[in-house]
């Protein structure tokens, strides 16, 4: 059940995310040509620099940021795999699983500590860093929508790592990470996609 769950719900958030780049392009010069294409490729490459104006703090931040996106790749990879193909996590997946797991958790910590005031929303600021306001809300959204997601899926971890909920306090743990996991990604994805619109609409103005 879970795994056509997944399936279902990963498959419609990349679909919603394609069909809005179609309909509502950002950046310049024409979509689909092999120049277009080439030049967003390497515009979407650059995103990874660190920007030459940005402070120390700036700096370690989207550092931390980019080693949180490599640990929810390596988690989302060794985790949703398997079950995407009918099977289920356990040995060497799950070591690795459970290493970047604390990773992320750090990463997302301190990115709630030194972030989270970006994400607040101040009177007559929601237009100042989106064309669309609209946009810049659902980003808002999305992030406290991840660190609240991202508690319920390390509590559950943590916990079931001691005998005391017995058998089907143990299953529910696991359904209760699962879900909570799956949304997490599913927000993750459009959360991602709406920060790479937003900064290219910043280049294109800039």
């Amino acid at each position: 059940m879970f795994q056509w769950i997944s399936i279902f719900g990963l498959g419609a958030v990349i679909g919603l995310v394609v069909l809005h780049a179609l309909i509502f392009p950002c950046g310049s010069g024409p979509r689909l040509s092999a120049a277009g294409l080439i030049r967003r490729a390497v515009h979407l490459f650059t995103l990874l620099f660190l920007e030459q104006q940005l402070t120390w703090v700036g700096r370690i931040r989207k550092l931390v940021y980019l080693l949180a996106m490599l640990a929810a790749l390596v988690l989302i990879l060794t985790g949703f795999g398997p079950v995407v193909f009918g099977s289920r996590i356990a040995g060497w997946l799950l070591m690795i699983h459970a290493t970047f797991a604390g990773v992320f958790v750090f990463c997302m910590a301190f990115l709630a500590v030194t972030w989270a005031n970006a994400f607040i929303c101040k009177a007559g600021s929601h237009t100042a860093d989106c064309g669309c306001s609209a946009e810049a809300c659902l980003r808002r959204a999305g992030f406290w929508m991840m660190l609240l997601l991202t508690l319920p899926i390390s509590l559950t971890m943590v916990l079931s790592m001691y005998p005391i909920f017995g058998t089907h306090g143990q299953d529910m743990l696991l359904w209760i990470h699962r879900y909570c996991t799956l949304c997490f990604v599913m927000v993750a994805i459009a959360q991602t996609y709406l920060a790479i619109r937003a900064k290219v609409i910043r280049d294109c103005r800039a």
